[in-house]
Formats: structure tokens, sequence, C-alpha cells
């Protein structure tokens, strides 16, 4: 079942990890017309890209991680979820029939976040899951035109995040070398500057927002067409402590004035940065920022 009416956004964070994603999440999260939720991991873990298909395909059934994101955020099943839950009229079918319910299951997705979103009293959701950026032309397909997606891209200096990838992921199944640190960054904000330009593709840069951080999130909602309401950053920490799960012991909430700029760059030793300076494509951080403004 649709909901009844009232989304007029759906704002998607993205970007490489590490900078800054959960911050402006928060920040975002703390506005009174907007609410979110834990990373969904809906997309990039259920939905297969290839160089061979014009788009996305389903490739898992993603009904026991809507579960589980339901759990992790304190809600009972929307009427949206029945499809995943096994109480509505439709249902994920078994491989191979998957591909064919693509846009229909990623549609009904979103339709979960709608009504968890009218259900507190919201106008607009923000979903934050950064992978989701190798995905973002088709989610801006598979959105209602009358529930536009945004997305918000989170830039970080690559050396600081690269170095803050290899730091944090110490904790996680796979450790990431300094190496693929670099390489990713490289990929994803050359995704990024693909999207400058597009009505619905706003660009954040974690060394303004932590710096000047007022303006940067002043013009943000201005871009998403919300107004300023200056307990955002006020309330910002507190909106962080439910966007957090117990595992993601790694997310920092702090305020964006207590960041020390450069601290991961200064956990490596010199040999360190040297490497991660070499592979690093540091034109395509000022690309962006020229581009976006």
């Amino acid at each position: 079942m649709p909901p009844r009416s009232g989304i007029d956004r759906r704002i998607f964070i993205v970007g490489f990890p590490r900078s800054g994603t959960t911050l402006v999440q928060s920040l975002l999260a703390s506005h009174s017309a907007l609410t979110s939720f834990t990373e969904s991991h809906f997309f990039w873990k259920h939905f297969t890209r290839s160089p061979w298909l014009p788009a996305p395909v389903l490739k898992r059934n993603p009904s026991s991680r809507v579960r589980e994101f339901l759990a992790e955020n304190g809600e009972a099943p929307p009427d949206a979820a029945g499809w995943f839950t096994g109480k509505g009229q439709w249902s994920v079918r078994a491989w191979p029939l998957l591909p064919l319910q693509t846009r229909r299951v990623a549609r009904q997705l979103l339709l979960v976040l709608d009504e968890l979103t009218l259900r507190r009293g919201r106008s607009g959701w923000i979903e934050k899951t950064p992978m989701h950026l190798y995905f973002v032309p088709f989610l801006e397909r598979v959105s209602a035109a009358r529930r536009r997606a945004h997305f918000v891209h989170v830039i970080r200096n690559g050396l600081e995040a690269a170095a803050s990838l290899h730091e944090a992921s110490r904790t996680w199944e796979r450790h990431y070398d300094l190496e693929t640190c670099a390489r990713r960054w490289n990929a994803d904000v050359g995704l990024s500057l693909r999207r400058v330009g597009s009505p619905v593709d706003h660009f954040v840069f974690y060394e303004e927002l932590t710096s000047r951080p007022e303006a940067a999130l002043r013009r943000l909602l201005e871009d998403l067409g919300l107004e300023w309401e200056p307990h955002v950053i006020e309330r910002h920490a507190h909106s962080a402590g439910r966007l957090v799960t117990g595992q993601e012991a790694w997310k920092t909430v702090g305020g964006p004035g207590a960041r020390a700029p450069g601290a991961p760059a200064r956990a490596l030793t010199a040999e360190q940065r040297d490497r991660v300076k070499r592979l690093l494509r540091r034109d395509l951080y000022d690309e962006v920022r020229r581009r976006a403004g």
C-alpha cells in the first residue's frame, strides 16, 4: 500500500567511507522536517551492477535485511514491509526470478522508508549508506517523480579519507591496506564528479563543514529546499546516537568543531603518506570543488 501523502523528499547521503557521511546525516536528521535511520545497505548488498547490463538487477532477496533494519530502528513493520515479512499480497520471488522483480522490489524498499517517515510525522527521510554512490542513477530512476530523490555527496581530502578508512577498517572483517583505500577514493570521487551539474545532486566538503559548519549547512539546506534551523547543529550529536548501531564503534558523533583536521594522516609514517599521495588523484578533489562551486 503506498503512503497516504506527505513525503516530499527522499535524500540519499553517499560518498567515500570516512568522509563525514555520518556527520552530515546526523545534522540533517536534526531538522524538523526530516528523519533518518541506521544504514540500510538495501541496494549495494542485494542488487548487482554489471558493465554488460544497462541497470542494476536484483541478485539477493533483501527480506532478512529489511527485518533486521526495522529491529535496529525499533520499528514495527509498516504496510509496505509486507512484501518482505510474508504478510503482503506480493512477495519476493526465488532465484532465478529475482532479476524480473528488480524495479518493483526497489520501489517497495523506498516505500518502506516512506511509511516509516510518515509514522514519525516527518515529510522527508535521509538514507545514508556510502556504497549507494554506485547506485545513484538507478535510485534516481526508481524514485517517484513527486517524491524526487536527492543525493548529497560528501567529499573529503583524499589523504585524510584514505588514512581514516585504513585505520577504521582494522576492526572490520576486512582490513583495507592504504593502496586499496587510495584507489577506492579515486573511484568514488570520480563517480561524484560525474554527477556535478545535476539538479538533484548536492556536494558537501568535509573541510568546509568542520571549519565553517553553519555556512556549509545553510547552503545544503537551501539546496534541498529546507529552511535554516539553528538547532540542527546543537542537536546533531543526539540524533547521531540513534543512527549508529552497537557494531559501529568506529563511527564518531562529536560536533563539527571538535574534529581536529589532519589527525588521520599524522598517524601515518612519512613513507606511508608519500606512498598514498603518489596513488591519489588529488586533481579530482580540486575539480569537484571548482565545478560544484
